[in-house]
């Protein structure tokens, strides 16, 4: 096993977490009581074999549906991209920032979520560098380490509890204008930095400016995703129903991310495609175990003893074209311990990473 430091892998998000502590209403209290342990702890010998489970039959439970499930629309497009990171992960990022050693990851059961925290890391740099900034950290009422960021169709959405109309006021205060207003969300736009917000109660939404290519428009894409919210348009997961068992088959605390398409198979050359920002400095993603499947959804969540669990649910079109072999050999490859069920046309993969992960 190749020992992975976490302290290294996520100061990798550390502007960003930066900015998170700067300008939301989290504490700088880290969630992990074993944050300052001792860095010398070598973890597993590289040695040790992985355990993995070689009776895969199984049941995969679906259960509810995650809180930000609400804010995924449907983009009448056959391939999805999401991504979702509490904050009170990225809080206990942000606390690790500033310890640099260790190896990068290869694993894609924690370099694709890792990309997640990475791309969140960039719109969270992004905001407090804008004008919005002010109007977010002064009526961002969301309860310490509570909320979640969420990323999808070039939108970021920050899931919490908001002071509607301080942010609406505090906006136009700072040279943003009305560009649609209503009872249930408004969206503005700064007249010099061309820059686009949308909120509701419970949302905080804007633009990655290097989303969608030339056909991208942030204030149609913020509209489409206020709506889905407030529950004037449909989400995903109520037009898709191999979407929405996804979504409930998949863990969904820490850093979630998923893929998915309603073909038989994801095509090729998406899976090759690196979803992730490149200004981020992040990981590129890697999805090569999911070729042959049409939809993988993901999940990492970091452990009190400093290590972290890692997961993915994938699924197939039919059974003859599950490849649990791939899957095996691909996924879980630096974790001490990986369990592998399939449940007809669907295959989880659960893995547990001991020590300075």
């Amino acid at each position: 096993m190749t020992e992975i430091n976490r302290r290294q892998t996520l100061y990798l998000t550390g502007t960003g977490m930066a900015a998170l502590a700067g300008c939301s209403g989290s504490t700088d209290e880290s969630t992990d009581p074993d944050a300052d342990s001792d860095e010398s702890d070598d973890g597993a010998d590289e040695s040790d074999e992985i355990d993995v489970t070689t009776e895969h039959e199984g049941t995969i439970d679906a259960g509810a549906l995650p809180s930000y499930a609400s804010l995924l629309p449907d983009l009448d497009r056959s391939e999805y991209f999401y991504g979702a990171i509490d904050i009170e992960t990225m809080v206990a990022l942000f606390e690790e920032e500033d310890v640099r050693s260790g190896e990068e990851p290869t694993d894609p059961l924690v370099v694709n979520p890792v990309s997640i925290a990475l791309l969140s890391s960039y719109g969270l740099t992004r905001l407090s560098e804008s004008p919005a900034a002010n109007a977010y950290s002064s009526h961002d009422e969301t309860p310490d380490g509570e909320g979640t960021l969420v990323y999808v169709n070039g939108i970021y959405a920050i899931l919490g509890e908001y002071d509607r109309d301080g942010l609406e006021t505090t906006l136009e205060e700072d040279g943003y204008e009305s560009q649609d207003a209503g009872d249930a969300y408004a969206i503005y736009a700064h007249g010099e930095t061309g820059g686009v917000v949308g909120v509701t109660d419970e949302v905080f939404a804007f633009p990655n400016p290097n989303a969608g290519g030339s056909g991208f428009d942030p204030t149609t894409a913020i509209r489409r995703t206020l709506e889905t919210a407030v529950g004037r348009r449909e989400p995903k997961h109520a037009t898709d129903d191999e979407f929405e068992w996804l979504l409930r088959a998949g863990s969904n605390s820490g850093i979630a991310t998923g893929i998915y398409t309603d073909a038989d198979e994801f095509d090729a050359a998406y899976l090759g495609s690196d979803r992730s920002d490149e200004e981020t400095g992040s990981l590129e993603t890697d999805y090569d175990a999911f070729e042959g499947a049409n939809g993988a959804h993901q999940q990492l969540v970091l452990a009190d003893d400093n290590g972290a669990r890692a997961g993915a649910t994938v699924t197939y079109a039919a059974e003859d074209r599950v490849d649990v072999g791939r899957l095996e050999s691909s996924l879980g490859t630096e974790a001490d311990a990986v369990d592998v069920v399939r449940d007809g046309t669907a295959v989880s993969i659960d893995a547990e990473y001991a020590g300075d992960l």
